[in-house]
């Protein structure tokens, strides 16, 4: 299956779609510096810099093999700025009002859009859905029912089949922060996390790295804590990307405050996975999905002396680039194995 990713950001929808098997053909967002390393993640995919809703984009033609995914922007609608002020909420209720409607007039057969779950999204889409019943419909997700290592709740709609698809896929083996770690060859530096609310009596909200940690933002990363709450350090973009099942190739922007927004901003590869598996089934007149069990935490990597972790990481991404470009040869070549 084809994909275009809309509003695409650092690329986690492109990241799940591709782990899903399906050819992200064309990226498109407004920022060109998460989309630049999008197009160096996915070499692959076309990335085109556009205001959507404003600039022309030509994407291609509506086709049964050909999903739609938008991430329209989400900021102005959050819990964390409802009461201050409905202008910027407006303008993002006029986007999925668009969104929704481009793909309707372009009569794509397979679509899906994601945003936060709020008392103004949902309402917008039972209108939407009242008005359109066959070919709208929405259901809130939990990223970790997919195998995230966090609890991210989403709205996704998309037409009924999609949706109805996506509810049927079986829970997955759940993942803990410190699976998710561990299957990145690491190992927490702290046994809790907490996040910037306060429970009753003023004590820090903390999770066990045993369980899924909480919803990673794009304005702040997660604390890493002891068991009294007191703070180890805050977590770094890498860490946030971690939780977001972005794999250790995936090249994050420089500057820590810019790479936390184009993380927390992205879409769950968790979630992303399964939309696109969710799609592949429709199209291929499945019945249903199978659970997306997510890989034993077992794996390790060798063990390397004299050598930093930032340097491992940063030898370990030249040699995934270094595989990428032997693919993209191997393809261009038109030959059944990659090139000695």
């Amino acid at each position: 299956m084809r994909v275009c990713d809309l509003f695409a950001g650092l690329g986690g929808f492109t990241c799940g779609a591709l782990e899903a098997g399906a050819d992200v053909v064309l990226a498109v967002d407004s920022d060109p510096a998460p989309l630049k390393l999008l197009g160096a993640n996915a070499p692959r995919t076309k990335t085109v810099v556009a205001t959507l809703g404003k600039d022309s984009v030509e994407l291609p033609p509506a086709a049964p093999d050909l999903h739609i995914h938008m991430s329209t922007p989400c900021t102005t609608l959050s819990v964390a700025r409802s009461g201050k002020g409905t202008a910027t909420s407006d303008h993002g209720l006029q986007m999925i009002r668009w969104a929704v409607e481009l793909v309707l007039e372009r009569g794509d057969h397979s679509w899906s859009l994601e945003n936060v779950a709020t008392r103004a999204t949902r309402a917008l889409f039972s209108e939407l859905e009242a008005a359109h019943p066959e070919r709208v419909a929405c259901a809130v997700f939990d990223s970790a029912d997919f195998g995230a290592p966090q609890s991210r709740t989403r709205l996704i709609a998309g037409p009924k089949r999609l949706i109805r698809m996506l509810q049927g896929i079986p829970c997955s083996r759940r993942v803990s922060i410190r699976d998710a770690f561990a299957e990145r060859g690491e190992v927490p530096p702290a046994n809790y996390c907490k996040n910037q609310t306060r429970g009753h009596g003023g004590n820090p909200t903390m999770r066990s790295v045993e369980a899924q940690s909480f919803t990673v933002c794009a304005g702040h990363g997660l604390t890493w804590c002891g068991p009294d709450g007191k703070t180890v350090k805050v977590m770094t973009s890498w860490d946030s990307s971690v939780l977001m099942g972005f794999p250790s190739s995936w090249r994050l922007p420089k500057g820590s405050r810019v790479s936390q927004r184009a993380v927390g901003n992205a879409v769950c590869v968790a979630l992303s996975k399964a939309i696109v598996l969710a799609a592949m089934a429709v199209h291929n007149g499945e019945a249903a999905v199978a659970a997306i069990e997510p890989e034993p935490a077992t794996r390790k990597r060798p063990a390397i002396t004299g050598v930093s972790r930032s340097k491992y990481r940063n030898l370990r991404r030249r040699v995934d680039k270094l595989e990428r470009h032997l693919l993209a040869l191997r393809d261009h070549c038109g030959v059944d194995t990659p090139p000695c």
